[in-house]
């Protein structure tokens, strides 16, 4: 694979993204992984049991957050190397 696409709905797209990237560090594999679908989460410390965006969390574990397909694309094609 060139890359790995995830889509998440169920509000753990932070905590799913870092278990994927952990794997793949474990394997000493490296590759790019985008996430898309519903990115939010409830953090831990929350008082409120409110899900928050995580894309910025997620773009920091060097992960590409998608907002959707069309989204996904234009990063999938540049990570291959196809859209030079």
């Amino acid at each position: 694979a060139d890359a790995i696409a995830i889509s998440t709905y169920n509000g753990v797209g932070l905590s799913y993204t870092r278990a994927v990237i952990a794997a793949l560090a474990a394997k000493e594999v490296s590759m790019p992984v985008l996430v898309g679908g519903k990115l939010n989460e409830i953090p831990a410390d929350s008082n409120s049991s409110l899900p928050v965006d995580v894309s910025g969390d997620i773009r920091a574990t060097g992960a590409y957050p998608c907002a959707d397909l069309d989204d996904m694309m234009p990063i999938l094609l540049e990570v291959i190397g196809q859209g030079r």
